[in-house]
């Protein structure tokens, strides 16, 4: 009976343990499902998008000062008037009550204005900037989610390993213990080992809190919590950026680059801002169309009193009337305090500000692709090299623990051997990462990042390999 009960409880934790991974699996998303949530819960996505939107709108602020403006205004008037006087013969007494309207409408256009002109043009540069530096902020969302979901990726490989190594190193400390107690080896080698599994110990403890805030990263951008992820697939290759030559990515980035548009943008609107500050001392002329009408209705009753007579009478009048005028307008400033000069300095000190601005950001997205194109190629050298070191971590632990074995060797060689191929695992996942990030930056400075690398990198990822909280 007792062996029955043993056999259900087994099969039964075997049911938890299945439905809990299977539980897990299905759960699991995908760096696709992480991007498409954080496209639409993204705080500072949605605020570079209002930001967006409302510089935007200077190109249609600014248009409305070479725009004809119409304005319409109306009066309803209800009055009355009460006049009494009076004399040694008679007295008079009269009241008035009278109702008008009046409606008027008025178009005013400019004709010649060189500032309203010149600032609607800094308008239009303001808005095509605004879309060039959305564009930035949307490349570098998809940066900021990449490099979220790969920091996942990342502390679970590594947390990965130390629990490996943390594992291997406390079976060597209890083979050492066991050596040791049959006078094999001194007491130094226990020691030795001790003090490189509490070592272990603490760095795996580390790694785990590591992976806890990596998961924890990701609720920045989508404000859900994140239990499981996709793994990247054994099968992933690291392959050098084409074209081959790094000519080719610093060409792309000066065509391409949201932040080089947008640096361009903003000088062009800070001439044209000078520009029209330059112009505020030339005339202006402006036509100016009305049209008015209007109404006037009342009734006016009086009464004129003399000794023994009493004479009373009513009347009634009103009016009506329209007209209509066009007459062009000349202003001239003649003497604004100085404002005007002050201001025009102004404006030419700011233009040359975002020309050098412009000059600095072109020499940076230059020196950047450079750099990052030279990453890219360096990163996908080194993930061929970590990848080998394993296999030669991996003979030279061996051979350690044969000489162990034979006592030419001792414990701190075995160890350090052990060190030296977790660490070589651990370098050649973190050079996996490395190389898609740098890869992912390289095509962002040169203006090529869009959603589709994304797509394309979660096609890498493999849903067997789950990465849990």
């Amino acid at each position: 009976m007792a062996k029955t009960r043993m056999t259900l409880k087994l099969a039964r934790n075997l049911a938890y343990i299945f439905f809990g991974l299977l539980g897990n699996s299905l759960a699991a998303e995908s760096l696709r499902a992480i991007y498409e949530i954080a496209l639409t819960e993204d705080a500072t996505l949605a605020s570079a998008s209002a930001s967006y939107r409302a510089d935007f709108e200077a190109r249609a602020i600014a248009r409305a000062g070479i725009l004809p403006q119409i304005s319409a205004s109306g009066s309803y008037t209800d009055s009355s008037y009460n006049q009494s006087s009076f004399n040694a013969y008679s007295i008079v007494d009269t009241k008035a009550d009278t109702i008008s309207h009046r409606y008027e409408i008025n178009l005013t256009q400019p004709i010649f204005n060189l500032p309203a002109w010149y600032n609607f043009q800094r308008g239009s540069n303001l808005s095509e900037s605004a879309k060039a530096q959305f564009a930035y902020e949307q490349q570098e969302f998809i940066l900021r989610v990449t490099q979220s979901y790969f920091d996942v990726l990342r502390a679970f490989d590594n947390n990965e390993t130390r629990k490996a190594e943390e594992k291997a190193i406390e079976r060597q400390l209890e083979q050492t213990r066991e050596r040791y107690q049959v006078g094999l080896v001194p007491i130094t080698e226990v020691h030795e080992a001790q003090a490189a599994f509490d070592e272990a110990a603490v760095n795996s403890l580390e790694s785990r809190g590591a992976q806890r805030i990596a998961f924890d990263q990701l609720q920045i951008l989508t404000g859900r919590r994140h239990e499981a992820l996709f793994g990247l697939g054994d099968e992933f290759i690291a392959s050098a950026p084409k074209p081959v030559d790094s000519d080719s990515w610093v060409n792309f980035a000066l065509e391409n680059n949201f932040n080089l548009k947008a640096a361009k943008l903003t000088e062009l609107a800070a001439q044209n801002s000078a520009k029209a500050a330059r112009s505020e001392h030339l005339p202006e002329v402006t036509l100016i169309a009305g049209y008015d009408k209007s109404e006037r209705d009342g009734t006016e009753t009086g009464s004129q009193k003399f000794i023994g007579n009493d004479l009373g009478s009513t009347n009634t009048f009103g009016s009506k009337g329209d007209g209509s005028s066009i007459r062009l307008s000349l202003s001239v400033p003649l003497f604004s305090g100085g404002i005007l000069h002050a201001q025009r300095r102004a404006a030419a000190h700011l233009a040359t500000s975002a020309k050098e601005n412009f000059i600095a950001t072109r020499r940076n997205i230059v020196q950047s692709a450079r750099s990052s194109y030279q990453n890219v190629v360096t990163d996908a050298a080194r993930v061929g090299a970590r990848n080998q070191s394993i296999i030669s971590a991996d003979s030279a632990l061996k051979a350690t623990q044969a000489g162990y074995e034979v006592g030419t060797r001792n414990i701190v060689d075995v160890l350090n051997a052990q060190q030296n191929l977790f660490r070589a695992r651990r370098n050649y996942a973190n050079a996996k990462f490395d190389f898609i990030i740098s890869m992912m930056r390289l095509k962002q400075v040169s203006g090529q990042l869009s959603p589709e690398d994304i797509y394309m990198l979660n096609g890498w990822l493999r849903p067997k390999q789950l990465i849990s909280r």
